[in-house]
């Protein structure tokens, strides 16, 4: 598609699931980090901080972090037990083969305001890297796996203990000979109302 509208992104934007064998440029992922980066926030400073997993190194001991905090968390215990050591297996393998990860987090605010304003600006800082990927033909996925709040993991991938994971967000090219699903979302009729007719129901 040449110069695609931004309605025409949004609406084309899928999360993708199949990883492709195609090397995906650091330094294109961090252009793209600094569109991201034009997302309003409500405080003083950039609330977003992003870490990157890319190299076999890194890549072996993130695994290894993951697995651990799988453990740790008995996630196992939702699992067929009969198949567990190949879902384990499955598990493991996926993650090694993802060409690249970024940790995405925000501070942590006592403040319940704080904290939802810092959230929701990260939110749209992946939105819009998520967008802006996909134009470049980079694909997403969002994920907010139980082991984002596990303490141990996030010292482990050097997240500070003042900031909380918002999303690991698992990048590859997109395999375009793969047909990509048509979204569905429900009419606006059905989730917008105007205050008067709020109003009256609630009476």
């Amino acid at each position: 598609m040449i110069n695609p509208s931004i309605e025409e992104v949004i609406k084309e934007r899928r999360t993708i699931r199949t990883l492709s064998d195609q090397t995906v440029s650091i330094e294109k992922i961090k252009k793209i980090l600094e569109v991201a980066s034009y997302a309003p926030y409500h405080s003083k400073e950039e609330p977003w901080s992003v870490v990157i997993v890319s190299t076999d190194e890194e890549r072996r001991f993130f695994v290894e972090k993951i697995m651990d905090s799988y453990e740790r968390l008995d996630i196992w215990a939702r699992y067929d037990q009969q198949h567990l050591a190949a879902s384990k297996k499955r598990t493991e393998r996926y993650f090694l083969d993802v060409p690249v990860t970024l940790i995405v987090t925000a501070p942590i605010s006592e403040k319940k305001k704080a904290n939802l304003e810092a959230i929701s600006a990260v939110s749209a800082f992946i939105q819009n890297f998520q967008l802006a990927a996909w134009t470049h033909k980079i694909g997403v996925t969002w994920r907010t796996v139980p082991i984002i709040f596990d303490e141990v993991f996030k010292q482990a991938v050097g997240v500070e203990a003042d900031r909380q994971i918002i999303g690991l967000l698992d990048i590859s090219m997109i395999d375009e000979t793969i047909k990509q699903p048509t979204a569905k979302r429900t009419s606006v009729d059905q989730w917008v109302w105007d205050l008067s007719e709020k109003r009256l129901v609630e009476e």
